[in-house]
Parts: C-alpha cells; structure tokens; sequence
C-alpha cells in the first residue's frame, strides 16, 4: 500500500488525536460506603488499560463494572480507555492494511456492502484474518472504507453504554464524537451530510466548549470547532459553499444558515457570523465577493 495513503486513512482514522488526564469539573469526593469498592475496581482496570494486550479485557471490564465506581472514577475511566483505543488505532491499522485482508474484506463487502463484523466473519473463512478482525472487533474499532480501502477507527457508538455513570460533559462528547463517527461529515473530500446537518454539528461543538470550558475534552473540541466553522463557511474541495463558476452561494447553503438563525433560541459567536454573512450576501446579489472573502478570513482567523 502507498505510504501516503496509509497514513492519511490513519489521520483520518485518529481526527481529534489523545488526550490524557481530566480536568477538574467540580465532583464530589466518593461516598464512603463505595470507597472501597471504587478503589478495587478502579486498580484491576488501571492494570488492563495499561497494557495494550489487555485492551480488550478493559474494555470488557469497564462495561461489566462501571456501575460499581464514583462518577468521577467512571469518567475518569472512560476517558483512559479512549485514550487506550486511540494509542493502539495506528497499530491495529497496521494489521488490516495488508493486501490479503483488504482483499478479504473487499471480496466479502462487494457482496453484502456491510462492513460490520457480523457480516464479514459469516463470509471470510481464513483464520488469521478472522482473527485480525476479531481483534478490531474486541478492541472496541468499527471499519470504514474510503477510495478502495478499508480502515479501523474509533466506534463511539460504543461508549454510549457509560453514559449513565458519567459526568455531563463527558456524556454530551460522546454524543458528539458518536454523531460523526456513526456518519462523517467528510468523505473522500466531499460533504457527505446534508448543509442543515453540517450546521448542527457545528452549532453542537460550539455549545459544548461554551458550556464545558474546564472539561477535558474542552481543548479537543476547540480544534474541532475551528474546523468545523472553515468547512461550514467555505464547504470541502469537492463540496465548496459557492458555485465554481458563478461564485454564487449555492441555495441550499444560505438555507441551512437562515434555517439556523431562524430556530435558534440563543446567540452565539458561529450565529453571529451567520448573520453577518447573510447580511453581506444580500448586498452582493449571492456573490463571494472581496469584501466577503475579507470577512471570512478575519472571522476564522480571529
């Protein structure tokens, strides 16, 4: 496989990067009574989440005994098996790019157009590739597939499980990971969501770094955020807000943005921009003109 391929899937594949640690968000000590279990479980998934072989009993173990630990410990716990995940992605990718599983897999997709695990194990029959996806499969990563490869990346969908056991902020970026992991807004350089869907998900990232600062995925989703409102405002190079030839913003791009001011109960920075912007294009005709392109560029960069 070309080198600049693999690791651009894996870029991809590891969007927001790790992120180590939790902030303080003001939880309360762990009762007493349920110190001592907290404790014991905590311990016995430190020493799972630790170790990449284990990965997989950490994961199970979280799941079997979150219920059984302080909010606090549980957060604190989910957040490491993430970290966990994220630190091995690059070395499980590693395991599916060879060209005998991806011929596997894409020989076993082209008939069921299915990428989920079920599906793949009840048509590949090699046992060392069955037990590369297995691996993924245990490990808590989904596969994607993008310009005829298929890749693993981080399944959100399954940390929704934690979600009762967790602080809110944590919760609310599960959610928000989850949202985009289940569909991506962006394959293969086009917009694979729809513009009002686009601007949600933005409005979505805003809200939680405005209602979280102290979390500690705050400082992740900041990044995000910066590109999430350029792709809002300009579109992908396969997708741009604006007709190629005319410069024109296309109708369902200022739809989204007015759909947005219009249900919004409250003001923020991206539908502040939005108005502005709105603003400027009814005074060029729909036109990306110089003093739209300046407001832009003062906007993202500020």
């Amino acid at each position: 496989m070309m080198n600049w391929k693999k690791a651009g899937l894996l870029s991809i594949a590891i969007a927001l990067g790790s992120v180590t640690g939790l902030g303080t968000l003001g939880i309360e000590p762990v009762l007493a009574a349920t110190a001592k279990e907290t404790v014991k479980v905590n311990k016995q998934f430190q020493q799972y989440v630790q170790k990449p072989a284990s990965l997989t009993n950490a994961r199970n173990y979280l799941i079997n005994h979150i219920k059984e630990v302080d909010t606090w410990t549980a957060t604190q716990m989910t957040l490491h098996l993430e970290n966990a995940q994220k630190a091995y992605l690059p070395v499980y990718s590693e395991k599916v790019f060879p060209e005998n599983v991806q011929k596997a897999i894409n020989s076993a997709y082209s008939k069921s157009k299915s990428l989920t695990y079920t599906t793949l194990l009840n048509t590949i029959k090699d046992s060392k590739i069955r037990s590369v996806l297995k691996e993924g499969r245990d490990k808590g990563y989904k596969l994607e597939t993008s310009e005829g490869m298929y890749y693993p990346v981080m399944h959100y969908e399954g940390f929704k499980s934690f979600k009762p056991y967790i602080t809110k902020d944590i919760a609310a970026y599960i959610d928000i990971m989850a949202t985009e992991s289940n569909q991506p807004s962006v394959f293969d350089g086009a917009i694979a969501i729809s513009w009002t869907d686009l601007t949600n998900r933005a409005l979505a990232i805003e809200d939680f770094v405005t209602k979280y600062p102290a979390s500690n995925r705050s400082t992740a989703l900041q990044k995000e955020l910066l590109i999430a409102t350029s792709r809002l405002l300009y579109g992908t190079s396969n997708t741009p807000a604006y007709d190629y030839d005319e410069q024109v913003i296309k109708p369902e791009v200022k739809k989204a943005y007015e759909d947005a001011l219009k249900d919004s109960k409250v003001d923020t920075r991206i539908l502040s921009i939005l108005e502005k912007l709105l603003q400027l294009l009814n005074s060029t005709n729909n036109k990306f003109t110089p003093v739209i392109e300046k407001f832009l560029v003062e906007t993202v960069n500020s």
